[in-house]
C-alpha cells in the first residue's frame, strides 16, 4: 500500500470518527431517572379523596401485553380504577394492538390479538369504570392500506363485549371530534389523529368530496366543542402528541446510533457505527409522518394547536411516544404524553424548555379534577407498585 493510500485512509477514518463524535455530541444520553424541572415543585401534597371531583387514568400504547408475565401497569391501573369507579374514567390513548391492529377472523394471529385487547378490556370490566379506547397508528394496521378495516374490526370487537362502559371513540375510523361529558365539571373530546396521517382509504364527513374539507370541519367542530364547554374542564385526547421530547419528537440517544438493531430486538447489541445513524437521522429529518418532523404531522399539529391556542385551559393528552411527560408551553398551555403502558417498551427521552416532568418509567399518568377547578397530574410508577413518582398542580 502506497503512502498516499495510507494517508487517504487515515484521513477518511479521522473524518468518520469526527462525524460520528459530532452525532453523539448532538444526541447525548437518555434520561435515566425522573426529571423534574427546576421551577416545578418537587412534591405536591396528595389530594384528599373528598377534594377530587373525577379521575382520569391516562394510558397509551398498551397493546403488547406479555402472554407470560402479567403486566404490572395494567394491574396497577385496574386497582386504582376500582377504588372509585363511578368517579374514574380510563383512557386508552391508542396503539391498543401491536403490531397491526386486529386482523380478520381467519388470520392465525387473531386469537393472540384478542388476548392482548382483552387484557386492556379487563381493566374496565373488573373495575366498572368508564373505559374509552382511542385508536392509534398501529390499530390502523400500522398505517397500511387495510387500516380502516382493522380499526373498524377493533370497534366491532369492543361492542361485542356488550359492556356499556367499554367504548371506542371515535368509532368506525371517523376522525372525530367525539365528545363525552362526565358530570357537570368535565368534558373529554376524543380525536383520531391517525385519520389525519393515514394515506389510504378512510371516511370523510358526509357530503365532503376531499379530506381538506373534512379537516376544516374537524377543526371547526373542535373549536365549537371547546367554546360550548361552559365551566367544564376540557381534556382533548388523541394518540399523537403535539409536543414531545422522545423519539417521535426527534430525540435518539447514542445507543440508537451505535446499536440500531435493538429496535428489532433488545438483545441485538451489534455495533454499527456510522451506518447505524442513518435510521435515527432520517427520522429526525422527516422521513416518517408518524414523527413531528413529518410534513403531514406538522400540518396536523398546526391545525389542532391553532384551535387549542384560543382555549388555554384545555389540556391535550396523548400517547405514541413510549414515555411519560408533562409539558407546559410558553403560553401556559399543558400537554401530557402517557405512552409507556407495557414492560416491553424502552425508548429514548430527553427534556427541553417545555418539560415539567419526564421519565422513562413504566406506568401511566393520573389526572385528578379537583373541586376547586384545578387539575392535579401525577406520574404513577408501576415498578413501584403504583407509587406516585412525581406530581404537579395546574391552575
Amino acid at each position: 500500500m502506497t503512502l498516499t493510500k495510507i494517508h487517504d485512509m487515515k484521513h477518511r477514518i479521522a473524518v468518520f470518527i469526527l462525524s460520528f463524535g459530532f452525532v453523539l455530541l448532538l444526541t447525548g444520553c437518555s434520561l435515566r431517572d425522573i426529571y423534574i424541572a427546576p421551577d416545578t415543585p418537587a412534591s405536591v401534597p396528595a389530594a384528599p379523596e373528598d377534594s377530587v371531583s373525577h379521575t382520569l387514568l391516562l394510558i397509551g400504547d398498551a397493546g403488547e401485553a406479555s402472554a407470560v408475565t402479567p403486566e404490572a401497569t395494567l394491574r396497577v391501573l385496574t386497582q386504582m380504577a376500582s377504588e372509585r369507579p363511578q368517579r374514574t374514567t380510563i383512557l386508552f390513548l391508542g396503539d391498543n394492538l401491536y403490531p397491526q391492529g386486529l386482523p380478520d377472523a381467519a388470520d392465525p394471529q387473531r386469537k393472540e390479538m384478542e388476548r392482548r385487547l382483552d387484557e386492556q378490556i379487563r381493566a374496565g370490566t373488573a373495575s366498572g369504570a368508564l373505559t374509552l379506547f382511542i385508536p392509534g397508528n398501529h390499530d390502523w394496521e400500522y398505517h397500511r392500506p387495510g387500516g380502516w378495516d382493522a380499526v373498524r374490526r377493533q370497534g366491532e370487537y369492543l361492542r361485542a363485549q356488550q359492556q356499556q362502559n367499554i367504548v371506542m371513540v371515535p368509532e368506525n375510523g371517523q376522525p372525530g371530534p367525539h365528545v363525552t361529558d362526565i358530570g357537570g365539571d368535565l368534558r373529554v373530546i376524543a380525536l383520531d389523529t391517525q385519520w389525519w396521517l393515514h394515506a389510504f382509504g378512510k371516511p370523510l364527513y358526509p357530503g365532503d368530496t376531499d379530506q381538506m374539507q373534512s379537516r376544516r370541519r374537524i377543526t371547526d367542530s373542535l373549536h365549537q366543542l371547546l367554546r360550548t364547554a361552559g365551566s367544564r374542564r376540557v381534556i382533548v385526547a388523541a394518540h399523537h402528541p403535539l409536543c414531545t421530547y422522545g423519539e417521535h419528537g426527534g430525540f435518539f440517544d447514542w445507543k440508537d446510533h451505535l446499536f440500531p438493531l435493538r429496535k428489532l430486538h433488545p438483545a441485538l447489541w451489534l455495533p454499527l457505527p456510522g451506518l447505524g445513524s442513518l435510521y435515527p437521522l432520517s427520522r429526525m429529518f422527516g422521513i416518517s409522518d408518524q414523527d413531528l418532523s413529518g410534513s403531514e404531522n406538522k400540518a396536523m399539529v398546526r391545525a389542532i394547536d391553532s384551535v387549542l391556542s384560543y382555549h388555554p385551559r384545555a389540556i391535550y393528552v396523548s400517547g405514541h411516544d413510549h414515555t411519560l411527560q408533562v409539558l407546559r408551553s410558553h403560553e401556559e398551555r399543558y400537554f401530557v404524553v402517557s405512552g409507556n403502558g407495557v414492560e416491553k417498551h424502552d425508548e429514548s427521552l430527553t427534556y427541553g424548555e417545555e418539560t415539567m416532568i419526564a421519565t422513562r418509567e413504566k406506568g401511566f399518568i393520573r389526572l385528578q379534577l379537583l373541586n376547586n377547578g384545578k387539575v392535579r397530574l401525577g406520574v404513577i410508577s408501576s415498578a413501584a407498585g403504583g407509587r406516585e413518582a412525581a406530581a404537579v398542580e395546574l391552575p
